[in-house]
């Protein structure tokens, strides 16, 4: 069914760049369950003779090329590869100028306002907010930054639109620069690369009754 889209560019090869944004919006398809989409796309990419391997999570080319398919595990949804090597958060915001005794649930229903805020998958924090105050390495204390995750890329523009350049809430004297995060691909947000690092902790728990 459905005409298969004009067969595009004159028998060419197809592109890393364009698997990967085929792969994305597969993806973005599958996150928000919209499972026809998907399936569209999984046939697009066969029609081009892509091959998607859900389990290793990676595609192959009947030309023999391969690659990874970048979600979860580091990767968010909407993320985008930038010139320099940086993934910009394309569902997340970075935020400037906050108060520094602004607390996470102030955050959370100002920047919630207009659209709902991504929950937490991990166990420490299930379900709450995907919010990160950065503090300062010195001190401890906060330096008036902050990431707030959306559940979705749209709400994420509409948040700079929306907040950028204006006072947070009631609070007089304040003025917030907000735009879309970006992290380096090797580390976490924090650039303190604080994954993957002090390995180990797993292990311990067991021992003892053997």
């Amino acid at each position: 069914g459905g005409g298969g889209g004009g067969g595009g560019g004159g028998g060419g090869q197809v592109t890393e760049d364009e698997i990967t944004v085929l792969v994305e919006r597969r993806n973005n398809a599958k996150n928000t369950r919209d499972f026809e989409e998907a399936d569209k796309i999984r046939d697009e990419l066969q029609a081009l003779g892509v091959r998607i391997d859900d389990k290793t999570r990676t595609w192959t080319t009947s030309d023999g090329r391969t690659g990874q398919m970048v979600s979860g595990g580091g990767f968010a949804r909407g993320d985008k590869l930038q010139a320099d090597g940086s993934l910009s958060w394309e569902n997340t915001i970075f935020i400037q100028g906050l108060p520094t005794d602004a607390r996470e649930n102030e955050i959370a229903e100002f920047f919630g306002s207009i659209g709902p805020i991504k929950k937490s998958k991990k166990n420490h924090s299930m379900g709450e907010p995907t919010i990160h105050i950065y503090k300062d390495k010195r001190t401890g204390q906060p330096k008036g930054e902050a990431t707030v995750s959306y559940e979705d890329v749209e709400t994420a523009k509409s948040a700079i639109e929306w907040f950028h350049g204006n006072p947070f809430g009631e609070r007089r004297g304040t003025k917030l620069s907000v735009s879309i995060a970006r992290r380096p691909t090797s580390g976490s947000w924090d650039r303190g690369g604080g994954r993957g690092r002090g390995r180990g902790g797993g292990g311990g728990g067991y021992g003892g009754g053997y």
